[in-house]
């Protein structure tokens, strides 16, 4: 019996072996590193997952994390338990406090994967010290405070390679109604609970000496005065450049009291950032944040692939002329989103400025974005954004947000659906009419759009293309929503009816209940261009009956949660289903 166990139990990875040797210590320590760093990455890919799937990986981090404070500690003979890191608090380099080592401490907030791996054993840590790889990421939080040890610990591991950096100056979400009075910064708006202008004042101190390794930066704040000490930091007459910076990501969160002028008109200046040489730069966010807008790195982006200007007030906008040499001098740019934000003015105000270049004499004044694929207006005026349609030709556009809902875009839906504007001038041959810019979309999301029914009807006749569908009825005619299952008559064709949409294959919907879905899917169905996959936002009414029909009807059903980031979701579930498109039925009209 004792042979057969033994039989049984050989080399058998799920019972450890017999003896003190570690098996896991003669992988060799390069093969060992890489191992640290997919599983790394595996953390970082997963972090987006739904919640159980987190509580799960979460239970299994901690699982292991206990075994291994059974099986040996560091050098240092540190313990690999975790407590909350807070102000002031006594803690090792990598933030491990001594108060984690109560056998009674809770296993959230977990460490981070470098840190679990770094204090499991000698050996482990060791290798993970010298895998520069794992400590690129630096994440501040506004519970951090000088000196920053963690961030100088994760600049010196991080040796050479290029770093990604997060300052977050927000307050917690639970702070953010509570008074402030009595603070030493209450009058500069700033909450008792976030990181003070001192901090960020040390910790800017010690990030731009590397700044030449910055590889990332994202900065989130809700007092621009931290903003402001970041923009001067990073401005400084003594910087060359950030020559590895492949993403700038400045964000003010918070609501702006007029629309015509800047707030603080202290803070008003226009900073030069990275002394304007950033030369890899391809994507740039700036919420309610202003810069130079002439600046090398913007108006002579040659990588940029992503740009996102939103919340600026009219006084800090780039003219026309800066707007139009920002999208000239990005010939890759594949994504732009303009959220309250744009040229400054109005588009009568637009002189017709500007080069014809290889246009010639027949330059008709319109910039052509020949790889842009997704575009993002939202929160603009009926007469602004007719205008930015009439100075902008998006020949390669396959992705459409439109968040409008502050006026009457019946005159704007017919400009959506009638010819695209090019920068020379296009004769159609005999007969055939002149494509609009729907026709060649494959994905739109109407998330405000106040217009007729007429205007609807010519709209979804023109997205004969159309893919993936997000509607967001609150702020949208119901038109939009029955269209998509009511026959339509075929002008000039007697008895002849079809269904709109009909290479529609994914819709997303919010503020729709289920019972309404499910005769949309069913009628679809009928009329033989059935709905692949179904989106309904999670707070919409569905009876169990409606849920369990739809979920039998369609390939793919959920739910999903309401956000600002809900466009991109919804183009990555157009990327999911955009394999299996191709073995789908083609539909005739």
């Amino acid at each position: 019996m004792d042979c057969c166990s033994d039989v049984l139990t050989k080399d058998n990875p799920f019972i450890p072996p017999k003896g003190t040797r570690c098996p896991v210590n003669d992988i060799p320590p390069e093969l060992l590193s890489l191992i640290f760093e997919v599983g790394a990455q595996s953390i970082k890919d997963g972090e987006d997952e739904d919640e159980e799937d987190e509580e799960d990986e979460a239970m299994a981090v901690y699982w292991n994390l206990e075994s291994g404070a059974k099986d040996g500690v560091d050098e240092d003979g540190e313990t690999t338990k975790r407590s909350r890191v807070t102000r002031n608090d006594g803690v090792d380099e990598d933030g491990l406090s001594e108060s984690s080592m109560d056998s009674d401490a809770t296993f959230e907030p977990m460490p981070s994967f470098e840190v679990l791996i770094s204090h499991v054993c000698h050996h482990w840590r060791v290798v993970a010290l010298n895998t520069p790889s794992l400590w690129t990421e630096i994440d501040v939080s506004p519970l951090d405070s000088p000196p920053f040890e963690r961030v100088q610990t994760f600049l010196e591991r991080s040796k050479s390679l290029p770093i990604d950096i997060r300052i977050d100056c927000e307050p917690p979400d639970d702070d953010e109604e509570e008074d402030s009075s009595g603070s030493e910064d209450s009058e500069l708006g700033q909450s008792p609970h976030s990181m003070t202008f001192s901090d960020l004042d040390n910790l800017m101190s010690l990030l731009v000496p590397h700044i030449s390794r910055w590889g990332s930066v994202e900065v989130a704040v809700a007092c621009y005065k931290h903003m402001f000490i970041f923009l001067s930091a990073v401005s400084d007459p003594s910087i060359a450049g950030a020559p590895q910076l492949e993403a700038l990501q400045l964000y003010h969160h918070e609501d702006a009291e007029s629309l015509t002028a800047f707030a603080q008109p202290d803070l008003v200046q226009h900073f030069k950032l990275f002394g304007g040489v950033a030369p890899r730069l391809k994507s740039v966010a700036l919420w309610g944040v202003h810069v130079d807008w002439c600046q090398e790195w913007l108006s002579c982006g040659s990588n940029l692939l992503d740009l996102e200007l939103a919340y600026h007030t009219d006084d800090v906008r780039p003219s026309w002329t800066q707007f139009a040499a920002i999208l000239c001098g990005a010939p890759k740019l594949e994504t732009l989103s303009l959220c309250s934000s744009g040229p400054l003015g109005a588009p009568h105000d637009w002189c017709n400025e500007g080069s014809s270049g290889s246009y010639g004499n027949d330059y008709t004044g319109v910039i052509e974005l020949h790889s842009l694929t997704q575009l993002v207006l939202a929160f603009h005026s009926p007469v602004y954004v007719s205008g930015l349609l009439r100075r902008l030709a998006f020949p390669a556009l396959k992705s459409l947000t439109l968040d409008l809902d502050d006026g009457d875009f019946t005159d704007f839906a017919f400009q959506l659906a009638g010819p695209m504007m090019s920068a020379v001038p296009v004769t159609s041959k005999d007969g055939e009419k002149k494509r609009s810019l729907l026709s060649r979309l494959d994905s739109i999301k109407f998330s405000g759009l106040s217009c007729s029914d007429r205007s609807v009807e010519l709209m979804y006749a023109e997205l004969v293309n159309l893919k993936t569908l997000n509607l967001v009825m609150k702020y949208l005619p119901i038109m939009f929503l029955q269209l998509l299952y009511h026959p339509c008559s075929v002008p000039g064709q007697r008895d002849v009816c079809h269904v709109c949409l009909p290479s529609l294959t994914t819709l997303s919907t919010a503020d729709v209940p289920g019972d309404q879905i499910r005769e949309l899917v069913q009628k679809r169905k009928e009329a033989g261009v059935p709905l692949k996959a179904v989106y309904m936002e999670e707070n919409d009414e569905v009876t169990p009956d409606d849920l369990q029909w739809l979920k039998d009807n369609v390939e793919e059903f959920d739910f999903f949660e309401a956000s600002d980031d809900e466009f991109e979701s919804i183009v990555d579930i157009e990327e999911e289903h955009e394999a299996s498109e191709s073995e789908w039925e083609e539909v005739d009209d």
